[in-house]
């Protein structure tokens, strides 16, 4: 699976598939709208900057994510965070379910801290991968982590599959070869995302999509004007050779609160 992309780019989308996450909202504060469903009506080449431009506006953000997922022997995996994000590479995460890990980034090192540990370990942020930049840098309960890997990708028009409004296709720059397929709805909101098997041939969007590891990102939200996060990601991929299916959840959602530094203090964590 994923092998239409290089290794860091599958591991990306299979980390993003378990990881998205989603809301009911409350709202603190407005930024200006955003012009309309660029998503419908830019090139292929820009459709990733315009799902971007969304988003750009969201400057901080927490929430409680729940995450339910199953592994391929039906193993359930349930975890639940307290998280809050702000850009400037800063993110709080502690675990209230599933582990007791907490984890402090503060713009230039990351602090983790397992339940057993009696300090945290401690690594720069600069020294991070493009995975974990995309992790990091990506609001949460958008499709901005899951989007990342397709930047080095070539975009272009796809038939659309049913009953979306718009599919792009990506595929390698070198082979052609498709590698994802990206749906909007009739408001020009992410609504699947659908990654090829080395199997695709170069049949229609929905024959390909059949065969792929997709996600469905469901019951949006306009947390404010213009700009929309989901309540729900549905995801379903492989990991060495196992199947996962995993749904997210966000709730108790506040965007654009006034938020302190100490939030990001690790000397107030640990």
């Amino acid at each position: 699976m994923f092998s239409s992309l290089n290794n860091s780019a599958a591991h990306a989308i299979a980390v993003a598939l378990l990881f998205c996450c989603l809301p009911r909202f409350e709202f603190r504060a407005e930024a200006a709208p955003f012009s309309g469903p660029a998503t419908l009506t830019v090139a292929p080449s820009n459709v990733l900057a315009a799902v971007a431009a969304q988003y750009a506006v969201i400057s901080n953000l927490s929430c409680t994510v729940r995450r339910e997922a199953s592994d391929a022997s039906g193993k359930p995996i349930e975890s639940m965070s307290q998280v809050d994000w702000a850009r400037g590479d800063r993110m709080r995460v502690h675990s209230l379910k599933g582990g007791g890990r907490r984890v402090v980034i503060d713009g230039s090192k990351i602090h983790i801290k397992g339940s057993g540990d009696s300090v945290p370990a401690i690594y720069k942020v600069e020294d991070q991968t493009p995975t974990q930049f995309a992790n990091l840098r990506s609001v949460p309960g958008s499709p901005e982590e899951m989007l990342a890997p397709l930047a080095s990708l070539a975009a272009m028009d796809s038939d659309t599959i049913a009953p979306f409004a718009r599919t792009v296709a990506f595929a390698d720059t070198n082979s052609g070869t498709v590698s994802a397929l990206l749906s909007f709805d009739s408001l020009g909101r992410v609504a699947r995302i659908d990654f090829t098997a080395e199997s695709a041939d170069n049949g229609n969007a929905e024959a390909k999509a059949a065969g792929m590891s997709s996600a469905y990102f469901k019951a949006p939200k306009e947390v404010l004007p213009g700009v929309w996060l989901f309540q729900r990601v549905e995801a379903e991929t492989s990991i060495g050779g196992n199947k996962v299916v995993a749904v997210s959840r966000f709730d108790r959602f506040v965007v654009n609160d006034e938020m302190p530094d100490a939030v990001f203090d690790p000397n107030c964590d640990f």
